[in-house]
């Protein structure tokens, strides 16, 4: 298989960052974009609005059709929301394919609602051409930080080895390593349930304590992410990985992360949707929060910093039960 043309599905920043990574890297790249006052923009400007000194390759085509999209393309990147990806794969994406084997690579996060399905599997499901050919792009990896050309390691897992290691070659590059694993859905939920955990670490500092209870709070939930990963067929050591702890640390304890964000609105008192509003962009954590606390439940896990940080994103509670969860039992609201 040879790599030429590459698919980029979403121009959010992110998205419009991987784009640039390959064009880059010689590659002919199509970048996709549903929202046209973005897409005209782009394509008015040459740069992306949200991206500081950022300019679009040459080797960028700008597209809003997902027909031209995906013409004569080698590969596909899914960098769209992940609750949007199960409906696209169905309506859009599978007329044009038409049983075509491309290989995809998703660089979404998110566990979907009730099936517990991971974006992976969503592809797959919608289809089935694919079925193992579909690769999880996870790690610690700002897009604004990789946009100034900071160096970082990103895992990309998936059950073929050949495949994996030939995508992997097309993709690493300066500033990006790409490490190559198997364990796709422990990867997978590595980099759904972290989310879920910076919006915890936020939810510490909305509250007004400090690094020292954000850094307990991601040591003692690393243990209820390993429980819910292994419950779901990961790997135990991979929560120890640069998808699992590596993107913990930085999601829980970046200013700039969206989920981190949104917990400390959520800490300081907003509700939900108050909160989503001035945060602006997806936090992709509220999408899984929900489902991480359904797995737990039908496992009979012992999650009480995952329950709690349910209970404040999706109950509505006080931010500091987070506190009592983590045995702080006589905090309260400050």
């Amino acid at each position: 298989m040879n790599i030429n043309k590459v698919t980029v599905f979403g121009a959010g920043i992110w998205g419009s960052v991987i784009a640039q990574h390959m064009a880059k890297k010689g590659f002919a790249v199509s970048l996709w974009e549903y929202n046209e006052q973005l897409l005209n923009v782009l394509k008015t400007i040459g740069r992306h609005p949200n991206i500081p000194n950022f300019k679009l390759h040459d080797n960028i085509r700008l597209t809003g059709s997902v027909a031209q999209a995906v013409a004569d393309t080698d590969l596909i990147i899914f960098v769209i929301s992940s609750k949007a990806i199960r409906s696209f794969c169905r309506e859009q994406l599978k007329p044009l394919l038409d049983g075509k084997v491309i290989p995809v690579v998703s660089a979404s996060k998110g566990i979907e609602d009730k099936t517990f399905k991971t974006i992976c599997e969503v592809i797959e499901e919608e289809l089935p051409q694919l079925a193992g050919k579909t690769l999880a792009f996870s790690g610690p990896s700002f897009a604004l930080e990789v946009a100034q050309n900071v160096p970082t390691k990103i895992m990309l897992a998936g059950p073929d080895k050949a495949l994996v290691q030939k995508v992997a070659d097309a993709m690493n590059g300066d500033p990006i390593i790409v490490v190559p694993a198997e364990d796709r859905r422990g990867v997978e939920y590595g980099g759904g349930i972290k989310n879920v955990l910076a919006i915890g670490c936020g939810v510490i500092d909305g509250i007004g304590d400090g690094a020292n209870t954000k850094a307990a709070l991601i040591t003692q939930a690393l243990q209820e992410m390993n429980d819910v990963l292994v419950s779901q067929g990961g790997q135990g050591g991979t929560v120890y990985s640069l998808a699992g702890f590596g993107d913990a640390i930085l999601t829980g304890m970046s200013a700039i992360s969206r989920n981190r964000r949104l917990g400390e609105k959520l800490g300081a008192g907003l509700s939900l949707e108050e909160a989503k509003k001035q945060v602006g962009t997806i936090a992709e954590g509220v999408n899984s929060v929900q489902s991480v606390y359904d797995i737990a439940r039908k496992n009979n896990l012992h999650t009480p910093i995952l329950d709690a940080i349910w209970q404040i994103v999706c109950q509505g509670q006080q931010p500091h039960v987070l506190l009592h969860a983590m045995g702080f039992v006589n905090r309260g609201n400050k």
